[in-house]
């Protein structure tokens, strides 16, 4: 049965991408904005033609276009000779991969879990692991530590909305909340005392066993894996932690970036009138903290109206994944919800000072081509599962 499209996620990706045209010309200059454009219309065009393909061309091509998008970012990791080895460079031109191995792996990921029936056993998640685990360790090894740990919440919520039990993925990745309790033994004895009368109480032995083992090894690991980030990592984290311990180095972001949003007050400074940017105390911020000056400039008025269209778009495209009756396309629009999602929250969380510092650009909004087009494209893939309820 053919649908009209869903003109409701056209006009918030639309509105949200004219206020990040807006911003960029605010932060950067006519220059950039007009680069910024360049790629906007180019992505609309690729929208449109994705939202034309069927999303049964899709579900076909998903193992190709994942497969170029991790050997493009292997062969950048073996020949660039610039550091960090994140983009492809044509002259003027230059593209950054690791955005685009997001959409593959959300196709190849929507197409794997689309043929399992029944997802009930750890091993059941080997396959999708291995899926999203290779582009996300290649992007880390770049290194981008912002763009690699998007891959996880992809693959927790998509696991999940394609029938893994809740309950299990949690045990799946408890560990992560292991490495985080491990910067404190007392904290990680407590952790682990409860989680092993947690899962004593529920006797099932696999899980008694995988949780037992795999929390503690990561838990005595992680002193290795501290040490094995760059400097410039850990003192992110501590930054996060203790900004005014170094105001003046890796917490100046953080703290300036407060300070942009603290003095928008309600209504902002005005457009074209921020202090912060004006007086360039905010570093990248027509990348990673141009939601700091979009505070500074239109105040708690002008986040909240910023706010409400991301929760607008990531609440129909939620919508569309309950209303599509295709399990390839349904599994698809989580994972692009979650992605815009996930992304939104961190850019935000970090601007904010709610998290540390990591490069995750505001989508439809910051500036960069790459990031822009890949956001485009998935939402393009949406649009043409918004036109048909796919009953084959």
């Amino acid at each position: 049965m053919i649908r009209k499209t869903d003109l409701s996620i056209v006009w918030t990706t639309l509105a949200l991408s004219l206020l990040g045209i807006m911003m960029i010309y605010s932060t950067a200059g006519s220059a950039v904005m007009i680069k910024q454009i360049t790629w906007l219309i180019f992505s609309i065009l690729c929208a449109v033609l994705f939202s034309r393909i069927s999303p049964r061309i899709w579900l076909n091509l998903s193992p190709i276009i994942y497969i170029l998008a991790v050997v493009l970012i292997f062969v950048i990791l073996i020949k660039s000779d610039v550091y960090p080895r994140r983009w492809i460079r044509f002259g003027d031109f230059s593209m950054q991969p690791s955005e685009f191995a997001k959409f593959a792996t959300v196709l190849m990921l929507a197409n794997y879990l689309s043929t399992r029936k029944k997802l009930q056993n750890f091993s059941d998640m080997l396959v999708p692991i291995a899926i999203t685990g290779l582009p996300a360790l290649l992007v880390f090894l770049e290194p981008d530590l912002g763009a690699a740990q998007i891959f996880l919440p992809i693959l927790l919520v998509m696991s999940y909305w394609a029938g893994m039990p809740g309950l299990k993925i949690l045990i799946l990745f408890s560990p992560i909340v292991s490495a985080i309790a491990s910067f404190s033994i007392y904290a990680w004895v407590v952790y682990m005392a409860i989680l092993m009368i947690f899962l004593f109480m529920r006797k099932q032995l696999t899980d008694l066993i995988y949780g037992f083992a795999s929390n503690s090894l990561v838990g005595l690991i992680m002193p290795l894996v501290w040490n094995s980030l760059k400097a410039y990592q850990q003192r992110r984290i501590i930054a996060f932690f203790s900004p005014w311990l170094d105001p003046q180095g890796m917490s100046w972001q953080i703290i300036q970036s407060k300070i942009a949003i603290g003095s928008g007050g309600l209504i902002g400074k005005g457009f074209l009138s921020g202090t912060q940017k004006k007086l360039e105390f905010l570093p990248e911020r027509h990348t990673d903290f141009i939601f700091s000056c979009l505070g500074e400039e239109f105040g708690l008025i002008g986040i909240v109206i910023v706010v409400a269209l991301y929760v607008f778009l990531i609440y129909r495209l939620l919508s569309l994944a309950k209303e599509t009756r295709n399990r390839f396309a349904s599994i698809f629009v989580c994972g692009v919800m979650i992605w815009i999602a996930y992304q939104t929250f961190i850019n935000i969380g970090v601007t904010m000072g709610l998290l540390p510092v990591t490069g995750v650009p505001l989508p439809f909004i910051s500036s960069g081509g790459s990031a822009l087009l890949a956001c485009f494209m998935g939402i393009g893939v949406c649009l043409s599962i918004s036109k048909t309820k796919m009953a084959y």
